[in-house]
């Protein structure tokens, strides 16, 4: 599958991949699939990149300062805390959430672009994420794993997998019940979820991270540039200045 001409409609198809070894999932950053450390996610840090003449630590705070990028002082002092912050975990907690008052009201019209756009600045900024989306082998599914998120967009850019999910709900009961601590049953789940259980149940979900990771890293290969809509993005006066 070559990703490297997806377009909107692409990105958001519902897609149901068998789990096997074509599917590279990553749920967390230390995820390892064929010596391959998955630290794809928005929220990894440890791959800082510029974007539009502003240093940011990870994609998950360049990817918020888009829901925040109107031309006020407000907006501005919110991009500031953003562009200053190393976890994306926090970003979104402690900076995103007590300011959704203040997030674009038109957001969700760009914000698939906005992040195609923001993780390949990352590829082209940040030469050991690229080389880390380039060691993925080119028939690779790149699937995020939204299996135990709650949340309303879980399925928009990751996927779920319930078969997978189930099994391993029984399994962290059998743990419990053996007297495990919570370290101890975290690191047996992962290891259960990428070994024994990595070709389990299909991956559900329209994938739209995952989706753009691969598009990134093909057009990577081929030597050409996502069909990002910048006409888009320039009709929304999109400000990234801190």
């Amino acid at each position: 599958m070559d990703c490297s001409k997806f377009t909107y409609d692409d990105f958001i198809q519902v897609e149901a991949y068998k789990a096997d070894s074509h599917c590279y999932a990553f749920r967390r950053g230390t995820d390892v699939k064929n010596g391959i450390t998955l630290s794809l996610g928005n929220m990894v840090s440890g791959y800082p990149f510029e974007m539009d003449g502003v240093e940011w630590q990870n994609s998950e705070c360049a990817y918020i300062a888009g829901a925040f990028s109107l031309d006020t002082p407000k907006h501005r002092a919110i991009r500031r805390q953003l562009a200053q912050c190393s976890n994306g975990l926090m970003a979104k907690r402690a900076i995103r959430r007590p300011n959704e008052h203040l997030k674009r009201s038109d957001w969700e019209a760009f914000n698939i672009q906005w992040m195609l756009r923001t993780v390949w600045a990352k590829c082209q900024g940040n030469e050991d994420f690229r080389r880390l989306l380039l060691s993925i082998p080119a028939d690779a599914i790149i699937i995020e794993d939204s299996t135990f998120q709650a949340g309303r967009t879980a399925t928009v850019w990751g996927t779920r997998n319930i078969e997978m999910k189930k099994k391993l709900v029984a399994y962290r009961k059998e743990l419990k019940a053996q007297g495990k601590t919570k370290a101890q049953i975290k690191k047996a789940m992962d290891e259960k979820r990428l070994g024994e259980l990595s070709d389990t149940g299909v991956f559900e979900g329209k994938n739209v991270m995952g989706k753009v990771l691969m598009c990134c890293r093909d057009n990577l290969r081929h030597g050409t540039e996502p069909l990002i809509d910048h006409d888009l993005l320039k009709s929304k006066h999109i400000h990234l200045d801190i």
